[in-house]
């Protein structure tokens, strides 16, 4: 059997850019390595959920793993509670959060000026500590995962909660199921209170307990000492919890140890991603340190941005080398181009990619391809459009490349160069399927 490392560079695929004369900005990246690839494989294009749902990283990975994210997803929250070890138990309600900043409720920065993991610990701390939910007899467990990222499990202690719940994530509109819709992020952002999205007492209820929960936290938030220095600072404080993606159950995914007898390792560096490799019975690198590209901003330079890209890639690339021997196959999520398409900044975006090809796909090529029986693929979760700013449909590229594969015509890896690959579009589902074949 030869070795397979799928990689995900989240949110790498765009739209042509007016900087750029027309180009993406992956494609406008200089990309030695990854056109080597693709130039070496075969190479088509994915659609992720199909032409009108723009995916979510979560749903996507669910897709690209074999499993319709129609079918099979269940919320983020508790995706991302499975991901940090966090106890979940059926029936509990899990909710992914973000510390944000509001003002006259009006809501100015959905990531309270990207806080660090140290200052949102002890904000969580506080709020734990500090809040007693009342409107209805649950445990609460207010847990830190990333940045300014968090998730919040209420634990019902007798009769049930439910997912059927708004989003107040000004980000992202939650409908009926579990489908999240990005919004536009033009214009004012106003908060608004969770909803029920049924009539069932259950998700009224859920619904009052969120609020209730946002309501305290925010009394907290507002006065904190953290959040007091950040305003004399000039920072945005964390002064509110925005709430995504709920969840009462897991999906349902199969071992990919019994399903294909091959032994995984989950190289990636956020909860979500985490949450389905373990689910899938994937071991994760739980030593990865938090990727610096994370706390990279609109406002960060381009030697901040490279220096940031290189030490995260070759992390990356040299614990992917120091277990290569030890699995059959590596899912390795790279996130750093994403937040710079959400920024709508494709020079960024361009920098970004051009050092993940330098420093991660330089560093495993130079080792791999001394080595026989290494399958690669390489593609995106969805499109980041930096002129939207936001998730888009559109499909996205993917090769797959490596011994005993027959190569095409196509010289670059890139949205438009793909299109005319031999492999054609696929659906997500059908890729797994067709990277487990090509490694037999």
């Amino acid at each position: 059997m030869k070795k397979l490392i799928f990689v995900i560079l989240d949110g790498v695929a765009g739209r042509p850019s007016e900087e750029f004369n027309g180009l993406t900005p992956l494609e406008e990246a200089h990309t030695p390595h990854l056109d080597q690839l693709a130039k070496k494989g075969k190479n088509g294009e994915i659609i992720v959920i199909n032409e009108e749902i723009p995916p979510e990283t979560d749903n996507a990975m669910i897709a690209m793993f074999g499993y319709d994210p129609l079918v099979y997803s269940r919320g983020r929250g508790p995706l991302e509670a499975c991901g940090i070890g966090l106890k979940f138990n059926e029936g509990d309600l899990a909710i992914r959060c973000n510390f944000g900043t509001i003002e006259d409720n009006t809501i100015i920065d959905t990531r309270a000026g990207r806080i660090g993991g140290e200052d949102a610990r002890k904000l969580i701390q506080s709020v734990q500590r500090g809040i007693k939910l009342e409107s209805f007899p649950v445990d609460m467990n207010f847990v830190h995962s990333l940045n300014y990222r968090s998730i919040l499990i209420l634990h019902p202690i007798k009769e049930k909660l439910s997912d059927q719940i708004s989003n107040t994530h000004p980000g992202y509109e939650r409908k009926p199921g579990h489908l999240e819709l990005p919004k536009a992020r033009v214009g004012k952002k106003i908060f608004e209170k969770c909803k029920p999205l049924d009539d069932k007492k259950e998700s009224k209820v859920s619904a009052s307990l969120v609020n209730e929960f946002t309501d305290k936290s925010h009394e907290i938030l507002k006065n904190h000492e953290i959040n007091l220095e950040r305003k004399e600072k000039g920072l945005n404080p964390a002064n509110i919890v925005l709430m995504r993606g709920a969840g009462t159950s897991l999906p349902k995914l199969d071992n990919f140890k019994e399903k294909y007898g091959t032994s995984w390792l989950c190289i990636g560096d956020t909860p979500a991603e985490r949450g389905i490799a373990r689910l899938l019975g994937m071991d994760i690198l739980e030593s990865l340190p938090i990727p610096l590209c994370d706390n990279l901003s609109k406002e960060s330079s381009k030697e901040e941005i490279e220096n940031a890209v290189k030490k995260d890639m070759q992390i990356r690339a040299n614990e992917l080398m120091n277990h290569f021997k030890d699995y059959d196959c590596f899912y390795v999520h790279i996130k750093g181009a994403d937040p710079f398409g959400h920024a709508g900044l494709p020079e960024s975006k361009k920098k970004v990619i051009e050092g993940i090809d330098k420093w991660f796909f330089g560093e495993i090529l130079h080792y791999i391809y001394s080595m026989d029986n290494t399958v690669i693929s390489v593609t995106s979760d969805h499109c980041t459009a930096c002129s939207l700013k936001s998730h888009a449909a559109d499909p996205v590229p993917l090769l797959i490349s490596g011994n005993g594969l027959e190569p095409d015509s196509i010289e670059r890896f890139g949205e438009s160069f793909s299109k005319r690959g031999s492999i054609g579009r696929i659906k997500a589902t059908e890729l797994m399927f067709m990277l487990m074949k090509s490694i037999k």
